[in-house]
């Protein structure tokens, strides 16, 4: 996890920076926010990122029983803290202050970026993925001055840098177009594979994992629909297919995976459903798709449900959807 000089920026905003209240009596909670950032930010420049936890999380304490900084500010305070965590080995409340920051400021992209540095750390390539996503995603709304990290360079992705699945999603998310995205697709636009997840009769399913699978070829493609593989069979689908990157499903239930090869491929969903089923695991087929539901989350903690497509051919020069409902 390379810590970044964010804390810069935030010594010279001190002084000058507007509160978002001053009535007299929020003051002093306002001045002792202020005071424990100066020193937090002392102790990060220095590199005593143990040193700085201290002041930063009761600064961020303070700052959740009553918001007092500027946008700018609580985003220094939330990534300089996390980062603190991250630097002193410390990943699960890392990972638990970009949760909240995330929680206040979504579409904030080094939020997403640190916190999918945080999942690489933990060796969740799947979590880190999906983070990295959104930070792309949503790169359009850095601070002024910013400039977007690079995985390539950061310790935190060092272990992936030979990993295919990480690199192809490198590859595709840098053509990216940074911003939300839709379904309509313009001259401008290249071909894609795209979707949505939607739960019939309630609405679209956000914040759903969308996996993308690649094939080797065809006949790689046709082992993954048999319908009861032989072992052999089994172990050469290993070898010939891999996950190629992953997205989240947005407000509106859409993914798209852009800057994608002609090839074979396949999308899988996982994401939770309402009403929880009463036991599990159980098993069903919706249009092509099989669904897997289980009565606990998966071991991540955050999915209870998965839908698997069959294999498809994406020719590269019009989109492919591939829409479920269930």
């Amino acid at each position: 996890m390379d810590a970044r000089p964010a804390a810069i920026a935030f010594v010279l905003l001190l002084g000058a920076a507007p509160l978002r209240s001053q009535q007299a009596g929020e003051t002093a909670t306002a001045n002792s926010v202020m005071a424990l950032v100066g020193r937090g930010s002392q102790l990060y420049l220095a590199e005593n990122y143990k040193g700085a936890i201290g002041p930063y999380q009761r600064a961020l304490d303070l700052e959740k029983q009553k918001a007092t900084l500027t946008p700018a500010l609580f985003r220094a305070l939330v990534d300089n803290l996390g980062m603190s965590y991250g630097m002193t080995g410390d990943l699960n409340r890392a990972k638990e202050t970009f949760e909240y920051g995330i929680s206040r400021d979504p579409t904030y992209p080094i939020f997403h970026y640190n916190q999918a540095c945080t999942y690489a750390e933990m060796d969740d390539l799947n979590s880190a993925l999906a983070e990295l996503s959104l930070a792309y995603k949503y790169k359009q709304n850095m601070n002024a001055g910013e400039e977007f990290p690079d995985p390539r360079i950061d310790d935190s992705f060092q272990r992936y840098m030979k990993n295919p699945r990480f690199l192809d999603f490198l590859a595709s998310a840098e053509k990216q177009p940074a911003g939300e995205g839709g379904p309509a697709q313009t001259s401008s636009t290249p071909p894609a594979i795209r979707g949505t997840l939607v739960h019939a009769g309630v609405g679209p399913i956000a914040g759903a994992q969308v996996i993308l699978q690649v094939f080797n070829d065809e006949a790689c493609a046709k082992l993954f629909d048999a319908s009861k593989p032989s072992a052999d069979d089994s172990a050469r689908l290993a070898r010939c297919s891999r996950d190629l990157f992953t997205v989240q499903s947005n407000d509106s239930g859409e993914f798209v995976f852009a800057g994608v090869q002609p090839g074979w491929y396949a999308v899988r969903f996982l994401w939770n459903i309402e009403p929880k089923p009463s036991k599990g695991p159980s098993a069903d087929h919706i249009d092509g798709f099989l669904v897997l539901y289980a009565a606990q989350p998966d071991v991540t903690g955050r999915y209870d449900t998965l839908s698997q497509g069959p294999a498809f051919h994406f020719n590269g020069a019009k989109d492919y959807r591939t829409d479920f409902s269930y």
